[in-house]
């Protein structure tokens, strides 16, 4: 994947890398980004690409614009749109656009170690503009307007309810803390006490009873 524009997306494409050059955005996938940073490395000079690929008459001047302007390492991919057979614009849109399909369809790197014979059998036509044009159209939509990051980024609103404050000393008191069960515990042993005062005096009727009795 390689898609170039000028407005600043939030990719939600897994494996996307984001380049900036000039007032373009390039999107990369990061697979199609490793090999353009080992092609770059093997490959000083760009004719040394284009002996292996084959040159064409068709597209030199574009070739040769597309690695000037792009950005490093997405420029080593100029000479692979001598694989195309029709005019291709020296637009930075339309490059990228074009690589975008063959990167899709052929593996950049591999690509080189065929034999000579069936890497000259190699051959996109210029319908891959509509190719590229639907699938980034796909991206854009899928992508997040980079101004609107932050939104992601929020809590969900909710109405917050006021909870007014009251001083201590005029709160009323809450008849569930400890201190009624305090009061509570006091009046449970009061009341234990008179039972045993009322038991004691009984068995002192009782004993004054036998005693007369006897």
């Amino acid at each position: 994947m390689l898609i170039a524009c000028k407005e600043r997306l939030l990719p939600v494409t897994v494996n996307t890398l984001v380049l900036l050059k000039d007032d373009f955005y390039f999107y990369i996938h990061r697979d199609v980004y490793d090999q353009a940073v080992i092609l770059s490395d093997r490959h000083k000079e760009l004719n040394e690409l284009v002996d292996l690929i084959g040159k064409s008459d068709l597209n030199h001047e574009t070739v040769q614009w597309f690695y000037s302007n792009a950005p490093k390492p997405i420029h080593i991919l100029a000479p692979y749109m001598y694989l195309v057979d029709g005019p291709i614009d020296p637009g930075m849109e339309e490059c990228c656009g074009v690589l975008h399909v063959i990167s899709t369809m052929i593996h950049l790197r591999n690509f080189l170690t065929k034999p000579p014979e069936i890497r000259k059998s190699v051959s996109f036509s210029l319908t891959i503009k509509e190719e590229y044009e639907m699938a980034w159209d796909r991206f854009i939509q899928s992508a997040i307007p980079y101004e609107q990051r932050l939104g992601l980024l929020k809590p969900p609103s909710s109405e917050s309810i006021p909870i007014p404050f009251v001083p201590l000393e005029t709160r009323e008191p809450d008849p569930t803390l400890t201190v009624p069960l305090i009061k509570n515990q006091t009046e449970d042993k009061q009341e234990k006490k008179s039972r045993q005062e009322h038991f004691r005096d009984a068995d002192a009727e009782k004993s004054t009873i036998r005693k007369l009795l006897e």
